[in-house]
């Protein structure tokens, strides 16, 4: 198989502390992986490694077969990350600053790439004003184009929507598939966001407390965890019966819903009788599939 990424046994430790702790994993060229995991579970930290701004403390990580420790000056051309922190200049225009990244990439200023560029983001209207001025979208629109500007084979993207808007995030999920199709772009998106990671890839790696919890295709995940809940939604007509069912020591309430229905999920052995409320058993979602697998390696993690 042909990797873009290979990930062999990599730890990073600050002090006696590890942020990634014996990580493995690979990522296919010309596919979207997405890497998940609470705050803190060293999703960032993976991130930085492998666009070469950080050393591994261990193990090996290569770029198109290239060790990023020894090789970052055949690694960088080919790669480019994004993250919710910006690195565009607040005092040139979205026009100047493309064109400012595509001469530190050393490449030949192309006007109408450039253009063709705001084009693509929607950013042509505001290609005179200064980025200091444009919307927090905006500019991580223009932050994506930036990463665009020297034709990466590999695009890393580090909780890339968090804290924009909704029809932002939209464009720029799209806007990643079809780079993806179009050009075979290798795509590795870092992202506490369920939903986003769905819509996106097709392999889904998930960290937690700086380990690999579970890795592998979200079909085969859903295949592998939808026997593990008991997730139903219920009729329930008054407040009475809402404040029995929440009561009882094995029936968790997922949510209510608005036209008077609730979904719950129940633990094994449970003795309640719901049938009143005309269960209708539920598929789990990625996000309870998430969700289910962080809390069991938690578990784990404190038994150690």
């Amino acid at each position: 198989m042909n990797y873009a990424i290979e990930i062999d046994n990599l730890s990073k430790k600050f002090g006696n502390f590890y942020a990634v702790n014996n990580v493995s994993f690979s990522v296919e060229k010309g596919k979207i992986y997405s890497l998940l995991g609470p705050n803190g579970a060293g999703k960032s930290t993976i991130m930085k490694i492998l666009s070469t701004l950080m050393y591994p403390t261990s193990g090996k990580v290569k770029i198109n077969n290239y060790d990023v420790v020894h090789n970052k000056k055949k690694i960088r051309p080919i790669i480019s990350l994004v993250s919710d922190y910006t690195v565009l200049e607040d005092d040139l225009t979205p026009y100047e600053n493309l064109k400012m990244f595509l001469d530190i990439s050393k490449r030949k200023i192309d006007k109408p790439f450039i253009n063709s560029l705001l084009e693509d983001f929607g950013l042509s209207i505001y290609k005179n004003r200064l980025t200091k001025n444009l919307s927090s979208g905006n500019k991580q629109k223009l932050n994506i184009a930036r990463s665009l500007v020297k034709n990466p084979e590999i695009l890393l993207l580090d909780e890339p929507t968090n804290a924009i808007d909704i029809e932002t995030s939209r464009f720029i999920r799209e806007y990643i598939i079809e780079k993806n199709v179009k050009d075979n772009l290798t795509v590795l998106l870092s992202s506490h966001y369920i939903w986003e990671a769905e819509q996106l890839s097709s392999e889904v790696i998930i960290i937690n407390e700086g380990k690999i919890a579970e890795k592998n295709s979200i079909d085969s995940l859903m295949a592998k965890y939808k026997n593990k809940f008991n997730i139903y939604e219920l009729e329930i007509n008054n407040e009475k019966d809402y404040i029995n069912l929440k009561s009882q020591d094995k029936i968790n309430i997922v949510k209510p819903l608005s036209n008077g229905k609730t979904v719950i999920s129940l633990e094994e052995n449970h003795s309640y009788d719901f049938s009143l409320f005309k269960p209708k058993k539920m598929t789990p979602s990625l996000e309870d599939v998430y969700t289910n697998i962080i809390n069991e390696h938690n578990k784990k993690v404190k038994q150690l």
